[in-house]
């Protein structure tokens, strides 16, 4: 458990219609590019794309909160990380018949897809993603 007088970081998550968290946290992991950031506070300064997964950051009191991030990037500053994302959905919003569906329809889609046809790989990503969050596959914080 952190204690209220250690430094934290101020989290804050923004999607092109609003914001959506801001925050101040311990630790947050962030899925980039080349795979997944984990910042605290002074952390170097870098800006990085996002991939499509699972953001999950523990709030002062300790508890993890995970969220699916979807496009975009991320700045990281020593005592700031701003997360500006085409797509977020907390994980209270999915449904996980929905995103099984999901997962299906894209594998489908797989199976007769070209190698130039990214769609269905894209598709079929941020399905299984969003699966992990559902089933609790993530990291522990």
């Amino acid at each position: 458990m952190t204690d209220r007088h250690e430094p934290h970081l101020l989290l804050e998550i923004v999607t092109p219609l609003r914001r959506v968290l801001k925050e101040e946290v311990s630790i947050v992991l962030i899925p980039c590019a080349k795979g997944y950031l984990s910042a605290m506070v002074y952390h170097v300064p870098l800006i990085s794309t996002l991939s499509p997964g699972i953001l999950e950051f523990a709030g002062p009191a300790g508890k993890p909160r995970r969220f699916f991030v979807e496009g975009g990037f991320v700045e990281v500053l020593p005592k700031k990380v701003t997360v500006i994302a085409e797509r977020v959905e907390r994980e209270e919003e999915l449904e996980i018949e929905r995103v099984k569906e999901l997962k299906k329809t894209a594998e489908d889609r797989l199976r007769t897809a070209g190698p130039d046809d990214r769609g269905p790989f894209i598709s079929y990503e941020e399905a299984a993603q969003k699966l992990l969050l559902l089933e609790k596959k993530s990291f522990v914080l």
